[in-house]
């Protein structure tokens, strides 16, 4: 046979099985530290929003509460004159004015002492759980464990009187004024206050009806204004607004920061509406900073329980404990929080949680 013509094919070479194998190991490595780069990556994102979630949440809520607790009080020129409440069965938490700034603390939080809390708070229906003890507006509603604050104003934004003023049973008020039915407003003229719920709106908006007609809620005590309740050139009209913040259980089931706000409900009723504001806030301490000597300088930093006379308070500190709202990682937090004067320990569950805090000054209590 000739040589030229003889040709072998070589056989094709391949992977040996131990070659497969190693592939395999090496390739189950590769996909395992790129697992643990992602599942790392994830934990980061995860707690960093977590935290700027929190830091948001919180800010936003010490805005708020500051924002209210240094308007406390604000009275316009009624600082110091007599205020008639022409309301049918008055309200010291609703209309209390003179109050300007009020507090609840919740028992056992007071300088040193420590709370623990537990799984699913439900609010409290127990008003004497608080001292001072709870308004029955409260009831059922805040979460053992947290303070309540209380501030009461009238909003800044007010209209004058106009000619003829007064007839007794009605007001005569600039326009446009946004004034409606079933509103509680205070009239001022510097020398005498009147606080009354709006009846009627007549004249193309211009006068506004106290007169007592009946069905309104909580309706007037009488329709005419005596002779020490007449106003005049200078008088004006504003609206009263109470505000009550405090940890409740929010929609999704966990604490959040609620207030309770003096609104009006229809043209002929005005109450309470509990709004929750942010999600995620586990307790809320407060301090107040009263002055004894009439110096308008601070000399104590008590707990509300502590309170003698609340028109002595010209500070306020704000402390809240801020948690996550969704758990995250491995990590379990059992660490204690503490806020202002007293320690919170919250259940041992996988939040981040952070305490923020600010001191807010009575502005219509400051030199």
């Amino acid at each position: 046979m000739n040589a030229a013509h003889d040709f072998v094919p070589s056989r094709q070479a391949g992977m040996t099985l131990v070659e497969l194998l190693v592939a395999l190991v090496l390739a189950l490595v590769l996909t395992a530290g790129m697992i643990q780069v992602f599942t790392g990556n994830r934990v980061t994102y995860e707690f960093n929003q977590g935290l700027s979630r929190i830091q948001e949440n919180a800010r936003f809520a010490l805005d708020h509460i500051a924002y209210n607790a240094r308007m406390a009080g604000y009275r316009g020129c009624i600082a110091n004159v007599a205020v008639h409440n022409n309301l049918d069965a008055p309200s010291p938490f609703r209309d209390g004015i003179e109050n300007g700034i009020q507090g609840y603390d919740y028992l056992n939080t007071g300088d040193g002492d420590s709370f623990n809390a537990v799984a699913n708070p439900v609010p409290s229906t127990t008003l004497t759980n608080w001292s001072p003890n709870l308004p029955a507006e409260l009831g059922g509603l805040v979460l053992p464990g947290s303070d309540v604050l209380v501030v009461r104003s009238l909003a800044g934004a007010s209209r004058p009187l106009v000619s003829p003023f007064d007839d007794g049973s009605q007001l005569f008020v600039e326009t446009p004024h946004g004034f409606l039915a079933g509103e509680i407003l205070v009239a001022t003229d510097c020398q005498k206050a009147s606080i009354f719920q709006v009846t009627g709106i007549d004249a193309g908006g211009t006068n506004v009806v106290h007169a007592d007609t009946g069905g309104f809620v909580p309706g007037n005590n009488f329709s005419d204004w005596p002779p020490e309740q007449e106003y005049g050139l200078g008088a004006e009209l504003s609206r009263l607004q109470t505000f009550a913040f405090y940890v409740g259980r929010g929609a999704n089931g966990q604490p959040a920061l609620f207030q309770l706000r003096l609104a009006r409900q229809s043209a002929t009723s005005t109450g309470f509406q509990a709004e929750e504001l942010v999600p995620g806030i586990e307790s809320l301490q407060v301090r107040y900073g009263i002055d004894t000597d009439g110096d308008q300088a601070i000399n104590d930093w008590v707990h509300a329980d502590a309170v003698a006379d609340w028109g002595r308070v010209i500070s306020v500190e704000i402390n809240l404990l801020a948690r996550a709202t969704e758990e995250y990682g491995t990590e379990v937090d059992d660490a204690d929080y503490v806020l202002g004067t007293m320690t919170f320990n919250p259940v041992d569950d996988r939040r981040l949680r952070q305490v923020f805090s600010t001191t807010v000054g009575v502005r219509n209590r400051l030199p």
